[in-house]
């Protein structure tokens, strides 16, 4: 009889802005509904099942802030108004997050909801936002509200909540009152759920275990060059090498996780299966007594074999657990955990639950075999979010394969085969190249690496609090998460949102110990095809030199023609500036003696604030500032050392003039344009998008070059 341990790992990054402390995106919320219930609801009613739930404690730290209040992300912030009050930005920000869930399990099958997609257009990129909101009633948008938070509604919640089952019948004219109900509903179940898991936990059905807690890959904390023992040709940033913090995300992960559960995990998957053996060495002086990763670890390990070199006890080498040190280690079955992950979605569940058991009876008497995998994504592609399969999967216990938990497996049968010297890899390809080697994920490791090191030599004259609120940040802008969209290996529509959080931790770092984090933290890492609002960016370069004249109100369309003019998408922003940001679109240009901006103010938002102006020259970067002073007083520039060098007006646009002399350029310099807009030390708005508007200064000949007719 085979036995089988079923890892299902819960996991979400911290998506909490450093500064103003709330959700960028929705997804803590949205998979409350869905699997955190229900993979709890689904072990309920199975008491053979036994199965480890593996938490990444910073989804702990967030379902908490969600279940309490503390937390509302942007779409709940929006949802909570009434359809009829948003603003065309809240209304463009409905249409764009409003069909993030699978369309052809959750969004084609309902006839309304359907219908709401073909009104606002499958391909984002083709779909201008700014327009597309005006055919919507608010009718259109309140029931296009509902039917997403139905969307992320599982099995549980449409079996024990009579709001859910009444929506679900009534599919369109919701009102707003509705609405609130139905997000309320959500936030009472998330307030069930960890008291639902433990429930399990005393029956027995479930072992508690861990990544660590904001979910870094270990050994690259451990050291960064670990990278070249499975990549020796990777181009690597400079080393970042800090074992301390991979300590203290291990230390750390655990006691939060006791804090939640009542007990000490002693079993853990390393974020993403990263192991090394400086890894497994700090987890097992840290109590932790075992681990999961992936076979290709294994088979790539030096291990203590038989002088026939046969595997132990004639079963596949992961199909038992292994000893490496102080911690037992149990190898994920790859091609069985991603049948579940990837592939029984599509058969009918009765069969795939068959076909599993089948496959994992087939190991043998006495093996161990060991699933592991995401216990929130695969769901939302299973239909009635994997119910079906579930119930199918754990009826099937207990006659060919018996399911244990590690903590139970290993005090009975303790492993017999040792780990000489583990191998440094994850469960991808064996190695760390999805979070390292790639530019994108290089440049942000310098950057983490430059605040880590800012943050070490400050240490000693820090107070402890200052101490801790950088080093909260910087273990949070060591997650994973934010090096997995780095890259050209996976796409999301959000890749915008997780690049800008990566950047505000690092920033934030820097701001608490009392240093100015560097200006290339203010531009984007990925690159601007990963954002579809690009695709309608507009971009025009000077064509004459302009003399407007400065006082913040628009007298003349001929006052700025022949300007450089950029418009950003209409789509771009998104959760990061507030559904859209402070201004639509930017006009720039020269006369001989002065570099002119004119920025033009979003419908109804608010451009208060500080406008930095970033200047990349050849070897230096000049930074200029101006406070927005709405109403049309003066706003004196100033450079970096406070000296005045122009000035700006703010009345219904916002402009402002500088003298070139006074920046140090001359008659044919180039320099890189980008505008920030900082408000009690957030960015609310930045223009362009991605990179800067290149600037040629203007000669005598300028205007000779680019006439035409």
């Amino acid at each position: 009889m085979a036995r089988v341990v079923f890892l299902w790992h819960l996991h979400q990054p911290e998506y909490r802005d450093p500064l103003s402390g709330q959700p960028v995106l929705p997804w803590v919320r949205l998979h409350s509904t869905r699997a955190y219930n229900d993979m709890a609801a689904a072990l309920e009613r199975h008491e053979k099942a036994r199965v480890v739930v593996n938490w990444a404690p910073s989804l702990l730290l967030q379902l908490e802030a969600y279940a309490s209040g503390a937390a509302v992300d942007r779409d709940e912030e929006i949802a909570r108004k009434p359809a009829d009050a948003l603003t065309p930005l809240e209304r463009a920000h409905v249409l764009r997050q409003g069909f993030s869930a699978d369309w052809d399990v959750w969004v084609k099958p309902v006839p309304r909801y359907a219908e709401l997609l073909a009104k606002r257009g499958s391909d984002l990129s083709r779909v201008d936002l700014a327009r597309a909101q005006e055919t919507f009633s608010a009718q259109d948008l309140l029931d296009l509200q509902v039917h997403f938070m139905l969307a992320w509604m599982g099995f549980a919640a449409r079996r024990e909540q009579p709001l859910v089952v009444e929506l679900l019948d009534k599919e369109r004219g919701f009102t707003d009152a509705e609405k609130t109900q139905l997000l309320d509903t959500s936030r009472d179940i998330a307030r069930r759920i960890v008291p639902r898991w433990k429930a399990l936990l005393q029956r027995g059905i479930v072992e508690i275990s861990c990544s660590p807690m904001f979910h870094p890959i270990l050994p690259l904390l451990v050291d960064s060059d670990s990278a070249r023992r499975a990549m020796p040709d990777a181009a690597l940033p400079p080393r970042f090498q800090y074992p301390q913090d991979a300590r203290e995300q291990v230390r750390r992960g655990l006691t939060r996780t006791e804090r939640d559960f009542g007990t000490r995990p002693v079993g853990m998957w390393p974020s993403e299966g990263s192991v090394s053996p400086e890894v497994l060495q700090i987890l097992g002086t840290e109590g932790v007594r075992w681990c999961a990763t992936d076979r290709g670890n294994l088979e790539r390990s030096d291990m203590d074999q038989p002088a026939d070199g046969k595997p132990p006890d004639g079963k596949p080498l992961h199909h038992v657990p292994w000893l490496c040190g102080q911690v037992a280690m149990f190898f994920r079955d790859r091609d069985l955990s991603d049948r579940i992950g990837f592939r029984y979605a599509r058969i009918d569940a009765r069969e795939a639950a068959a076909d599993l058991l089948g496959r994992i009876a087939s190991a043998g008497k006495d093996a161990t075999v060991t699933l592991a995998l995401d216990g929130e994504n695969p769901w939302e592609r299973y239909p009635r979010s994997g119910e079906p399969f579930l119930d199918a999967l754990y009826e099937g216990l207990g006659d060919k394969v018996v399911p244990v938990l590690p903590r139970e497996e290993l005090a009975s049968r303790p492993p017999r085969r040792r780990i000489g010297r583990i191998h440094s890899g994850s469960w991808i390809e064996s190695s760390f190249r999805i979070w390292i080697g790639h530019p994108e994920d290089n440049q942000a490791w310098t950057l983490l690496g430059q605040a880590r090191a800012a943050l070490e030599k400050a240490r000693p004259e820090l107070p402890e609090d200052r101490f801790e609120k950088a080093y909260q940040a910087a273990l949070a802008a060591e997650g994973s998460d934010w090096f997995w969209w780095y890259g050209d290996d996976f796409a999301t529509d959000n890749a915008p949102e997780f690049d800008a959080l990566f950047r505000r931790n690092v920033e934030q770092v820097f701001r608490s110990i009392g240093v100015t984090p560097p200006e290339r933290l203010a531009r984007p890492i990925i690159a601007p095809s990963k954002d579809k609002a690009q695709a309608r960016a507009i971009s025009l370069v000077p064509r004459r030199l302009i003399h407007p004249l400065i006082d913040g109100y628009s007298r003349s369309y001929f006052e700025w023609s022949g300007a450089g003019f950029y418009r950003p998408g209409s789509n771009a922003g998104g959760s990061m500036y507030q559904g859209g940001g402070a201004f639509s679109q930017l006009w720039y240009g020269f006369s001989l003696a002065h570099l002119y901006l004119r920025l033009d103010p979003a419908q109804g938002a608010d451009t208060s604030g500080e406008l930095r102006i970033l200047l990349v020259l050849d070897k230096t970067e000049r930074t200029l500032r101006m406070e927005v002073r709405p109403g049309g007083a003066e706003c004196p520039v100033l450079d970096e050392r406070g000296e005045k060098v122009g000035s700006g007006y703010s009345g219904t646009i916002v402009e402002l003039a500088v003298g070139t002399a006074a920046l140090g350029l001359s008659p044919s310099d180039r320099a890189g344009l980008l505008l920030r807009l900082m408000r009690n030390g957030l960015e609310v708005d930045r223009l362009p998008r991605y990179g800067e508007l290149e600037l040629v200064v203007p000669d005598q000949g300028f205007e000779r070059s680019h006439w035409h007719v």
